[in-house]
């Protein structure tokens, strides 16, 4: 099981098995083991069997869908707490793509089930997860239908910004490229860097480096984020 301190706060306190007692998470790690993935190493790739579902300790992951015409549309990026895997589907509908070291928690995926059957706290748990799901694929549908370039960029790193642990919401850290950003929010690379550009110009942003963003002004960018 796992050794540091922080991150045993993430496993055991992630929204998953939030109400869970000792008893039922010493049943959890029976059949959990941890897992390590390199950066630029896959998870588990699309149309691969679902055998088993994972929560990220640490690290960032990227999920993303190709199509058979081979263009990618990256569906969202996993951050430390977050759970993956569990489908209605005998296959993965999408790959999971590490863009920093992870280290994993991983679940046999029929194990997870039965016990899920068995407890009403996790299946419920479950439940929520899915529709928390549902709510972030509806918001990123929007975003992208609705909003122009520079206020997808701004929901980008709204959503950043709430997801990283600690209270600094100032500097978000960028652990995908500009390519990842722009195949998130339907948008090309050069439209990406110029959306950037414009919220540096306006004062909304400050760019520390291509991987470091400070926000300026907060209000404006939640503002622009939301825009309707």
């Amino acid at each position: 099981m796992i050794q540091d301190i922080a991150q045993q706060e993430t496993f055991f306190h992630s929204r998953l098995f939030k109400g869970l007692s000792k008893e039922d998470m010493q049943e959890v790690a029976g059949f959990t083991k941890s897992k390590r993935l390199k950066a630029g190493s896959y998870l588990f790739r699309q149309h691969s069997k679902a055998t088993h579902a994972y929560t990220l300790i640490s690290g960032a992951l990227m999920l993303e869908r190709t199509s058979q015409s081979g263009r990618r549309q990256v569906i969202d990026f996993s951050h430390p707490g977050n759970f993956i895997g569990i489908t209605n589907n005998d296959e993965f509908e999408f790959s999971v793509y590490c863009l920093r070291d992870a280290h994993l928690q991983c679940y046999v995926r029929n194990n997870f089930l039965e016990l899920a059957d068995r407890n009403p706290v996790l299946k419920n748990n479950i439940r929520r997860t899915g529709s928390n799901v549902l709510t972030h694929t509806l918001d990123q549908l929007f975003a992208l239908g609705q909003k122009k370039a520079h206020e997808r960029v701004c929901y980008l790193l709204h959503e950043l910004s709430l997801r990283q642990s600690g209270t600094d919401r100032e500097t978000i850290d960028l652990f995908m490229n500009r390519q990842d950003i722009a195949d998130y929010l339907g948008l090309t690379i050069e439209t990406v860097s110029r959306a950037f550009s414009k919220l540096k110009k306006d004062g909304i942003i400050a760019v520390d480096s291509p991987h470091r963003v400070r926000i300026v002004e907060h209000e404006q960018l939640d503002t622009l984020a939301s825009a309707r």
